[in-house]
């Protein structure tokens, strides 16, 4: 059955010392309350948050998360006592959605196509453990998640920002900062945010208020259809957005930015564009053919490389087996030679008995001379047969030495060979599975062309960086004019595409740069020359001025207009990147 505690009781059970593992602690307070007069609503408030299942574990990148600079906003100009009421749509977004949230105001703001969406009161990381400023991303989204920083600790309609453990969730909202670094949200406007964003939501955190604005400028992306024919059926210049001009900024979300004419300088340029963007994707397409060819031609090599090695293998083995049968018939005839010197000796030894015998006898009939010389000559004789085959034998041996040497020699050269098929073999694995990288990441990248692609340029590395579907696709130089100067930060989304016309209508988000408040204004609320000083410094560092500042080549336009769709981004800062930007993200921006 639900039941509910109260607040400050809850607190007294969070202090107890070893309360989670003493039951007697628990069962001798539980009967001073009483449960029964709990609402279902602060039940599920407090022990329901929701019946989906944990889903399956993600795969988190290692990150170290930079410290936020408590000098990057004065908490106490913070506004406490946030009365900002909880505004929640019903409706169905219109186009992709950009979250702000505002430290300075304890405040998170949706915004749609056609402006603000909903509103709701905000609790930001407290003193000692800040929230972190910046251009974020929804990463992760859990209905029922519990902190693994914080003693577990119910994170309710979770949506991960960084993977060093910043969220936006449900959760207290005392009205001032209060968290260890999450936005916590209201319960209910929570669950619908939850229900409305999708991965890879844009997310601003600054400190002054960001309202997202629809505009139009020259030097913005366009977008083209994916079916390259029909890419004539479009009207020259249409494909371009014009100036916005000054009032479509300071209006209202509901009025400013309508769609602008086609820029006329960009008009006459259209067919060659057209054309180009034709031939980027013709290019393309031979690029995958040769990276098949290539697959191909590896995979021929390596075969042919494996019949070579084959073929080593085999001569190998019979000279292995020759190298094995001449040392069997070495030692074999070692021992013939060995035994016909023994049995020539030993004749040589009977003859020289013999011969012995004969001297030390004194007295010779007829008959004995005859036998005596008769038994010499044969025992002469097997003594010279015997050392003749002796002497056979140690040619044959010697034959046998011979022929085994040759035999090892071929071997040791069968070996070269083999160690050489070997290498052509690991070379050719090489050269294949190159190959067979090179098209699965042309196919990973082709797979990924119906994501949005984001867009960063940074003035600090003064570089443009490329991702599609969390993975870098293109790192090129940029040219910024006046590099020394700041341009802000600048937000661009790709709210829509026409199918017809392939034209991009787009909004612009801006943060200035140096925008933390003055340190001699700390514990006052902003007077009107601070509010003043604020608005010039946003006057002067407008987005199109950013945008006319930067110029990238043809060919890098070329292939980021080639991918352009609706919920692309274009982010524009002083600052680099964030060390979080890695594994699954787009661009993590801090804004300092």
């Amino acid at each position: 059955m639900l039941f509910c505690v109260p607040r400050d009781v809850r607190g007294v059970f969070a202090r107890a010392k070893g309360f989670r593992s003493s039951s007697l602690f628990a069962a001798a307070l539980i009967p001073a309350f009483t449960f029964t007069g709990a609402e279902p609503a602060q039940a599920q408030f407090f022990f329901d948050y929701g019946t989906y299942s944990r889903p399956a574990a993600v795969k988190k990148p290692k990150v170290r998360r930079s410290r936020p600079i408590e000098a990057e906003y004065d908490h106490s100009l913070i506004e406490r006592g946030n009365k900002t009421p909880v505004s929640v749509s019903e409706r169905q977004p219109e186009g992709p959605l950009v979250i702000t949230v505002s430290l300075r105001r304890q405040r998170v703001s949706v915004w749609d196509k056609s402006g603000l969406m909903m509103e709701a009161p905000i609790s930001s990381g407290k003193l000692g453990t800040p929230t972190p400023t910046g251009i974020y991303s929804i990463l992760q989204k859990n209905r029922v998640h519990y902190s693994n920083l914080y003693d577990s600790a119910p994170m309710p309609n979770m949506q991960r920002i960084t993977w060093s453990g910043v969220a936006l969730h449900a959760g207290a909202l005392p009205g001032y900062p209060a968290s260890h670094g999450c936005i916590r949200l209201p319960h209910g406007f929570s669950k619908r945010l939850f229900d409305v964003t999708q991965m890879g939501t844009r997310v601003i955190v600054a400190y002054d208020p960001v309202q997202p604005v629809q505009f139009d400028h020259p030097q913005l992306f366009a977008a083209y259809p994916e079916d390259a024919g029909n890419l004539h059926a479009l009207v020259p210049g249409e494909t371009r957005v014009a100036d916005a001009s000054d009032a479509a900024q300071t209006g209202s979300p509901s009025q400013v930015g309508s769609v602008l004419g086609v820029s006329t300088a960009l008009a006459s340029h259209a067919p060659q564009r057209l054309e180009a963007i034709e031939a980027l994707r013709a290019g393309k397409r031979t690029e995958k053919e040769r990276l098949a060819a290539d697959v191909a031609a590896a995979q021929d090599g390596k075969a042919a490389a494996v019949a070579s090695a084959t073929e080593v293998t085999r001569r190998l083995d019979a000279r292995k087996l020759a190298v094995r049968d001449g040392r069997v018939e070495v030692a074999r005839l070692t021992a013939e030679v060995r035994k016909a010197d023994q049995v020539a000796r030993t004749a040589n030894e009977r003859l020289r008995a013999f011969s012995k015998s004969l001297v030390q006898k004194t007295a010779f009939t007829p008959g004995d001379v005859t036998q005596a010389t008769q038994d010499e000559d044969r025992l002469e004789k097997a003594a010279l047969d015997l050392a003749d085959a002796a002497d056979a034998a140690a040619i044959g041996r010697a034959k046998a030495v011979e022929a085994l040497a040759a035999a090892e020699k071929a071997l040791a050269d069968a070996d070269k060979e083999r160690v050489e098929a070997a290498n052509s073999v690991r070379q050719a694995s090489i050269k294949l599975n190159a190959a067979l990288e090179a098209q699965e990441a042309a196919k990973r990248r082709d797979a990924k062309r119906k994501d949005p692609v984001h867009v960063f340029i940074s003035r600090k590395t003064q570089k443009v960086y490329v991702r599609q579907g969390y993975e870098p696709i293109l790192e090129a130089s940029v040219t910024i004019e006046r590099p020394d100067e700041p341009l802000g930060t600048h937000v661009f989304t790709a709210l829509a595409v026409d199918p017809q016309t392939s034209k991009v209508s787009w909004s612009a988000a801006s943060v200035p740069t140096a925008s933390a408040p003055n340190k001699a204004m700390a514990g006052k609320a902003p007077t009107l020359e601070a509010l003043r000083a604020a608005a010039s410094l946003r006057q002067s560092q407008p987005p199109e001025a950013a945008l006319q500042r930067v110029s990238l080549s043809d060919d890098v336009r070329l292939r980021i207009e080639d991918v352009m769709k609706a919920g692309s981004s274009l982010i524009i800062s002083d600052n680099g990147l964030s060390n979080e930007t890695g594994t699954y993200t787009d661009f993590i921006v801090p804004v300092r």
